[in-house]
């Protein structure tokens, strides 16, 4: 499967797609910013990216889990070596670092994890916590070698 075919089905789902900005994209992994007027309500992003991934048949992965850690950790690593990134993330201690860091300035953030074939997903939501203004929805897809975890 390819990281296309997953990215551009999540991104036009929730009606992110036109005007979505393509931050790295190769063969092996995509990243893609865009934005949505459709807000949920902070308390319903966590339910609404389940049920994104149930719509889309990638199966979740616990966030708390050792099999996340260990994903994220392997794809950080490749991720790093191929891509040029720059941010402070550094396996899954490092996403919630992010995660709390759009906390305090502002915004409600959720994420989700989960994989499909040899792809693992992460999208992310989030949004002003004053209401005004469009949700912002990042995902990334990348392929993964599971045999080495």
């Amino acid at each position: 499967m390819e990281v296309m075919a997953v990215s551009r089905p999540i991104m036009e789902k929730m009606d992110a797609f036109k005007g979505c900005k393509p931050v790295v994209h190769s063969t092996e992994s995509v990243i893609i910013r865009g934005k949505t007027h459709n807000k949920v309500k902070p308390e319903n992003m966590y339910p609404r990216l389940l049920e994104l991934f149930n719509e889309l048949n990638i199966e979740k992965i616990e966030k708390e889990s050792e099999k996340a850690r260990k994903i994220t950790d392997q794809i950080d690593s490749v991720f790093r070596k191929t891509e040029e990134v720059y941010d402070e993330s550094n396996g899954l201690e490092g996403i919630e670092r992010l995660k709390k860091t759009f906390e305090m300035t502002g915004f409600h953030a959720e994420y989700a994890i989960g994989q499909i074939d040899d792809l693992v997903v992460y999208v992310v939501l989030y949004m002003d916590k004053s209401g005004f203004g469009p949700m912002f929805v990042e995902t990334m897809v990348i392929r993964y070698d599971e045999s080495s975890l």
